[in-house]
């Protein structure tokens, strides 16, 4: 009777455990999608812009988490927000603030300007524990960068 209830507990254990380790790798594939999708659309506004020779606006909608490009809206996977967790300080680059706005673009609009060129600023997501950035850098080439919060520092994603 002891050794059945002990087999059963491990085997609800083991279980658990894998349970978790799927949740946590189905998570981190979640965001990625999400980054790689952000960088795609970043990149196709900035093309845009180049092709037809005048700006495209990304509108970012902080209050629904979804981004508007070319009349299409995109929406981030569920359990993410645009959303800033407490006590993180930006931007990545150089944190010396604590970040109290999502969205660092102007006018919460990313503009892709002719030259192909993206506005400078930062958007900043969440699943409730995690802090992410995705920034466009005030360059001549516009460069993407995602960067993940972790132990009160900003790496790369």
């Amino acid at each position: 009777m002891l050794f059945e209830f002990l087999l059963i507990m491990v085997i609800v254990m083991v279980c658990s455990t894998i349970g978790f380790i799927t949740y946590t790798s189905f998570k981190n594939v979640s965001f990625s999608h999400d980054a790689a999708q952000l960088r795609v659309l970043f990149h196709t506004a900035a093309t845009r812009a180049r092709c037809l020779k005048n700006k495209q606006h990304l509108m970012v909608n902080a209050y629904n988490s979804t981004l508007t490009f070319n009349h299409e809206t995109y929406t981030l996977t569920s359990g993410y927000r645009i959303g800033v967790l407490s006590n993180v300080y930006g931007p990545p680059s150089s944190p010396n603030k604590l970040i109290t706005n999502p969205v660092t673009f102007t006018e919460g609009a990313i503009i892709a300007h002719p030259d192909g060129t993206l506005q400078a600023g930062t958007m900043y997501i969440t699943d409730g524990q995690t802090q992410y950035a995705v920034t466009t850098p005030v360059s001549a080439f516009s460069h993407i960068r995602v960067y993940r919060y972790k132990n009160n520092i900003w790496q790369k994603y």
